[in-house]
């Protein structure tokens, strides 16, 4: 093979329809080969679950574990592998790559990829004296926020970004490989950090085992390589020695040579707190302004999963078993820079910027509160002199304000019912995120009530009986609580309250399988009351809050899929009932209000307006 390894499968083996014919990468998780496809008589990537520190291969080429201790671990983590894999395989972007199929042979898993015809940002960046020409860094960052920015719209995150993990293809253009979550998640079961993350490139909340990881930690990563690109090295560790930050702004090292804003956006994205970086992409391209070179890119394409292929998707947050230990970094912060704060931007730039930023946000007002805002101008004093004025046509028999023509009408309720429609999309990949975490939570259940546990105590309440393990008198680790009033409550707990992923089964019956945080159902999850409603999706104190549905399961069987406020359907979504009809555009309340379209089962189409739940404005 041409990357010498003694792990790896040799030159020539068959894997089905593929053949392998070199090994292109290797790490600790696993191996990656170079591979040659029959039947469609093409090269592709073949990517090989193989975590050294709990599998090995024997002489026949199987792959097992290293002991029967590991055997869950090993077994736990090639699941989560696929997990990855049907994730990944949902999406079609620029700047992604793409995944084929997946198969299981030699007892472990492997990834079928589409073959990056290029090299990886690290050997070119190895290069003698390479330091990467500014047009060619603006075009990767145009890059690494186009592909970030479509998988964090599905739920999903890398986890692993550095120069090793971006390819730059023959025509330039940068495409992410290799994601992590299956790294992650198996490096958080057995503790272990340097299969983990890449020190230099990792945010300092993937050291920590309470450590909130979302966007935010991908757009430090991300940042990371930026600053490699541009300086020619990775910046300090975040997990940085006692003492001063040695970190030393972009805007100040490297201002010859780039546009102010463009290196005040990276030095952003590297911010040590992670509350003090854009929040989400999009608030980081906002920060970039003009100096990203634009960019004409088809949308991410979603496959929908088949019955036998469910996509698991990751979440923007471990649960506590699931990540690696606490380091105690010695009050490290920040805050004790050498330098002192970024200046703030001065300027064209930075006016143009706030202007575009004021008016972005006033249309999205104006057009998420539409319907409030018609509903107070047509009250407004002043403006009912005028309408005693205005031609009938412009007001409706109840008063309200009519559509100026039937046209705009039509045109507003098919542009509302094009975002419900999208909106819903993506409800049902929270939905499918949630099913995951269900099925999770299950796992850390049955887990909890496993005999065997370590440090495992008897521990009596007022409210309680709790058999699991303890730590300074309170619950802590994986355990049971059998409520007195007829509940009972198994996962993972910290300072006695569930934290992390845990079940919960109240006496009425009502049951919540998902992701818990300081004794709240917070997360994703799935709650259902046998024989009246199921809820999938986002939670936050127990209610669904952002994106999720609701099916009622009585004789009506309707869905309601879409975004969530403090569990009130809100905003632009679709919802369905039975066969009988399909609802899409825009709720209040739980009830269609503002403008929508109803698709009967004869495929008739009824656009309009609608006011608490009643049709007030059809068009023709």
């Amino acid at each position: 093979m041409t990357l010498d390894n003694v792990q790896a499968l040799p030159a020539g083996t068959r894997l089905g329809d593929y053949r392998l014919d070199a090994v292109i990468g290797h790490g600790g998780f696993g191996i990656t080969y170079r591979a040659f496809d029959s039947q469609l008589a093409k090269i592709v990537a073949i990517k090989e679950y193989l975590p050294v520190e709990f599998a090995v291969r024997g002489k026949n080429g199987e792959v097992t574990p290293r002991g029967t201790r590991y055997s869950d671990d090993f077994a736990w983590g090639r699941e989560r592998f696929l997990d990855e894999a049907r994730a990944l395989a949902r999406f079609r972007h620029p700047h992604i790559v793409p995944v084929m199929r997946f198969l299981l042979a030699n007892g472990t898993a492997y990834t079928v990829m589409e073959f990056e015809d290029g090299r990886s940002l690290a050997q070119l960046l190895h290069e003698s004296g390479r330091r990467m020409p500014p047009d060619e860094v603006r075009r990767l960052a145009q890059g690494l926020l186009s592909g970030l920015a479509a998988v964090h719209a599905q739920g999903f995150l890398h986890r692993d970004i550095k120069p090793s993990n971006v390819m730059i293809r023959h025509d330039g253009v940068p495409v992410l490989i290799d994601f992590g979550a299956a790294r992650q998640a198996v490096g958080g079961r057995t503790r272990t950090l340097t299969s983990v993350l890449t020190p230099q490139y990792a945010p300092i909340e993937q050291y920590t085992a309470d450590g909130k990881q979302g966007a935010w930690s991908d757009i430090y990563s991300a940042a990371a390589v930026l600053h490699c690109a541009v300086a020619g090295q990775p910046p300090p560790e975040a997990a940085a020695p006692v003492g001063k930050d040695p970190y030393r702004p972009l805007s100040r090292t490297q201002a010859d040579r780039f546009d102010e804003l463009f290196l005040n956006a990276i030095d952003h994205g590297l911010a040590f707190a992670p509350e003090e970086r854009p929040q989400n992409v999009l608030a980081w391209r906002v920060l970039f302004g003009p100096t990203l070179p634009a960019a004409e890119e088809p949308p991410t394409e979603r496959i929908a999963a088949s019955s036998t292929l469910t996509a698991r998707m990751p979440t923007s947050e471990l649960p506590a078993s699931a990540m690696p230990p606490t380091l105690r970094l010695k009050g490290v912060k920040r805050g004790d820079e050498v330098v002192p704060p970024l200046p703030p931007r001065r300027g064209a730039w930075r006016r143009l910027l706030i202007g575009l930023v004021m008016l972005a946000a006033l249309g999205a007002g104006l057009w998420r509160y539409q319907t409030q805002v018609r509903e107070y101008l047509a009250k407004a004093p002043f403006l009912r002199e005028l309408m005693k004025t205005a031609p009938p046509s412009t007001v409706t028999a109840d008063g309200k304000p009519a559509s100026a023509n039937p046209a705009d009408l039509l045109d507003q309720a098919q542009r509302v019912a094009s975002e419900g429609r999208r909106i819903a999309a993506q409800a049902m990949d929270a939905a499918s995120a949630a099913r995951t975490m269900a099925g999770e939570a299950r796992i850390a259940a049955a887990r909890a009530a496993r005999p065997g546990l370590e440090n495992v105590e008897r521990v009596t309440s007022e409210d309680a009986s709790y058999v699991g393990q303890t730590a300074e008198g309170k619950r802590q680790g994986f355990g049971v609580a059998e409520l007195k009033n007829g509940g009972r409550q198994a996962g993972e707990w910290r300072a006695s309250l569930l934290h992390g992923l845990a079940t919960e089964r109240l006496a009425d019956g009502t049951r919540y399988e998902g992701q818990w945080r300081d004794g709240q159902s917070t997360g994703f999850g799935v709650r259902e009351r046998p024989g009246i409603e199921r809820s999938e999706g986002n939670f936050v104190g127990g209610r669904l809050d952002g994106l999720g549905l609701r099916r009622a399961l009585g004789e009506t069987n309707s869905v309601l899929a879409g975004e969530w406020h403090q569990g009130s359907f809100d905003g632009p979504s679709v919802e369905t009932i039975g066969d009988r009809e399909r609802y899409e555009g825009t709720f209040r309340g739980g009830r269609r209000h503002g403008y929508g379209q109803v698709i009967g089962p004869d495929d008739k189409v009824l656009s309009g307006r609608w006011e608490h739940g009643k049709l007030v404005e059809a068009a023709p």
